[in-house]
């Protein structure tokens, strides 16, 4: 672990500890994944609990799986209802290994012992809690200026208080609600916050009418998708280099708005004074109200077409797509646009186009 990241791991500690005194299980239900690191060779205890849920007769075992570093299935036991176990896991390959948790309609805990381990916490992969969760922390990547968190409680009756705190301690976001549909919740990054571990708690949300079930929840599409019940834990899950500030040396601006009604196409042109060799290129572009696939067409410099990728109905968002150096020339340069109204939708948006020139740029296409 660096130095940097034991500081601020340090800071995070004294910071939350006044929040979380008070140890809470994570009960989980239906799927959830977690994930660890391990080397070849490595044995790993992994110890669960197959829980009833509550006072309810369901019949679901728990189902263990290991998936390795190869997307290989590498185990696979049942623990019945009611039992304890800790799985003793050989290691076949060196990398990131995850285990699937299917609880069915009953609950499970869940706890890699020897090492830091993470809930996955993803859209296509979302945490289903229970009744409880102990307080976790992500991390909010350097340069990131606000991040988004989506929370649902279905079930009529149910709900939860969720709190975000920012490394501080400080309450950042604090949601009472029963969540019947899936909800965003949206937060600002102060100045000196980013790069460092938050902290997210659920709890029951106390109000008349509302307790704290059945809660799922995924972390936003710029934060890494990972929760831990220890802020240091985050570290070999977050230090990979798709996690790491772009590093960009050049952006040249390409136009203003382009607003197109079903059917209609424009271009856009711009200069380019040079094209360094051995550098990442990308185009940067703010799309609104692209609601469904090929809604919003692009093309540079007459090329083969490509999508600019889904914002959702009414919203804007930001999407960073590499390109090849080969796709842009000196000189005059053009960048093409396309309203396809195959869906049937009316206006859509683009605006902000630019090319970014640097040594690392991620691209983001959205979820």
């Amino acid at each position: 672990m660096n130095a940097r990241w034991m500081l601020l791991a340090g800071v995070a500690l004294l910071a939350f500890t006044a929040v979380a005194q008070e140890e809470v299980r994570t009960l989980l239900r239906h799927d959830n994944f977690v994930v660890f690191e391990a080397e070849e060779g490595e044995r790993v205890p992994i110890a669960v609990a197959s829980l009833r849920k509550a006072g309810w007769t369901y019949g679901d075992n728990l189902t263990v799986e290991v998936i390795g570093p190869t997307s290989e299935r590498t185990l696979r036991q049942v623990v019945p209802l009611g039992e304890q176990r800790v799985i003793e896991y050989q290691a076949q390959a060196t990398g990131t290994h995850a285990v699937r948790l299917s609880a069915g309609w009953n609950n499970a805990t869940a706890q890699v012992q020897d090492r830091p381990w993470a809930l996955v916490a993803w859209r296509d992969v979302p945490v289903n809690i229970c009744s409880a969760m102990a307080p976790q922390y992500f991390k909010v990547l350097e340069g990131l200026e606000r991040f988004k968190m989506v929370v649902e409680a279905s079930v009529t009756g149910e709900g939860a208080a969720v709190r975000i705190y920012d490394p501080q301690g400080n309450v950042a976001l604090e949601r009472i609600a029963d969540f019947d549909s899936a909800e965003t919740l949206e937060v600002e990054v102060p100045e000196g916050m980013d790069g460092s571990a938050w902290m997210l708690t659920i709890t029951d949300p106390e109000q008349e009418g509302l307790n704290l079930d059945d809660v799922q929840l995924y972390l936003g599409p710029h934060l890494p998708p990972f929760l831990c019940e220890d802020p240091a834990w985050l570290e070999p899950f977050t230090a990979g280099e798709q996690y790491q500030p772009d590093i960009i040396e050049r952006v040249v601006e390409i136009g203003g708005e382009a607003r197109l009604n079903a059917g209609e196409s424009t271009t856009l042109t711009w200069q380019m004074q040079e094209l360094p060799e051995g550098k990442v290129y990308a185009l940067r572009i703010t799309g609104n109200d692209v609601d469904y696939p090929r809604e919003l067409m692009a093309t540079l410099n007459g090329g083969e077409p490509f999508a600019i990728p889904i914002t959702g109905n009414s919203t804007s968002a930001t999407f960073t797509l590499l390109i090849d150096r080969d796709r842009l020339r000196l000189g005059e340069n053009t960048l093409g646009l396309t309203q396809d109204p195959g869906g049937g939708s009316n206006v859509v948006v683009a605006s902000d186009a630019r090319i970014l020139i640097g040594e690392r740029i991620k691209q983001f296409k959205g979820y």
